[in-house]
């Protein structure tokens, strides 16, 4: 039965490098978001198909049988390429500074939805981060053009976050942080294609998740260490670590912070998205404050890097 104790996506992960819980705590809240994804009615259905295959690449990890890093790539590459190929979602115009022929604009629009899903699942985790970014990301999506669908799939979110934040209740298991970077980003890529926004709008609104997991790739691979190890290196452990001792509840305040700093670069990006040289200058800065937020937090850590 898959709702039996063992299966039913009990994480207990005290003893793993990136782990700070000590109950096994429920990684269903996925589950619930994906019906809605399912029964919203608002989806292409490439985008359904392409869901599914994501969704289920990271459910299997949740329910205790999980697969190898090459497996679960192949399976949410597969199911980018249905997203983007059957809707179709193939961005080939970077305005105004270079287009991509189709050969090369294809697989390209795959990484990128692929990593999209990966940015949601790398900062899960902690009460209030992954469902807290991924609310005001529907919600701005929602408010430069209404939806029924996008309006679902917030209110899926929300209903999650009233169990997730600040008690952390349940989490999003990694089937249900992949599904909702692959919703996001394949209506940002929509939107980018329809004109509704520059194409670099994307980058902006999602440049938190984005910038932390190529920086934990680039910072993996000058360890020279695989680029799939899991450590305790992100911003948002290093922040933890920083606020264990100062707040009754640190796991919460951790991920309240780290959406309640982005949102000034994510309004920046709502405000600025049909210019992409701005929207540029709000990747750039953000990055520029990551790092050196990264470096401090780092240092604080261990004084002696």
């Amino acid at each position: 039965m898959i709702f039996s104790k063992r299966s039913l996506l009990f994480v207990d992960n005290a003893n793993k490098p990136q782990g700070f819980h000590t109950k096994r705590t429920p990684r269903a809240g996925g589950l619930g978001i994906f019906l809605v994804f399912l029964v919203g009615g608002g989806a292409h259905w490439g985008l359904l198909l392409g869901g599914v295959v994501v969704f289920l690449s990271g459910f299997l990890e949740d329910l205790n049988r999980p697969l190898s890093p090459q497996k679960r790539l192949f399976l949410q590459s597969l199911g980018a390429l249905f997203a983007i190929s059957l809707t179709p979602l193939i961005l080939k115009d970077f305005a105004p500074f270079f287009s991509l022929p189709v050969i090369l604009a294809l697989p390209f629009s795959v990484f990128m939805l692929v990593g999209v899903a990966n940015a949601i699942n790398i900062i899960d985790g902690f009460n209030g981060l992954a469902g807290g970014l991924s609310l005001a990301i529907l919600g701005i999506l929602y408010w430069i053009e209404p939806n029924t669908w996008v309006l679902a799939l917030l209110l899926g979110v929300l209903g999650f976050l009233v169990l997730n934040f600040p008690k952390g209740y349940i989490f999003l298991g990694d089937g249900g942080a992949y599904l909702l970077g692959l919703v996001c980003g394949a209506h940002l890529m929509d939107l980018a294609l329809r004109g509704v926004v520059s194409v670099w709008f994307g980058l902006a609104l999602m440049v938190y998740p984005v910038t932390e997991v190529l920086f934990s790739i680039a910072r993996r691979k000058l360890q020279k260490q695989k680029a799939t190890l899991p450590d305790a290196l992100h911003l948002h452990t290093l922040l933890f670590k920083a606020l264990t001792s100062k707040y009754p509840n640190p796991n919460a305040f951790t991920g309240f912070s780290i959406v309640v700093l982005n949102l000034p670069f994510m309004l920046a990006s709502y405000f600025w998205r049909n210019h992409p040289h701005w929207l540029l200058v709000v990747i750039a800065l953000f990055v520029g404050v990551y790092l050196s937020f990264y470096q401090y937090l780092n240092r604080k850590e261990c004084p002696c890097a």
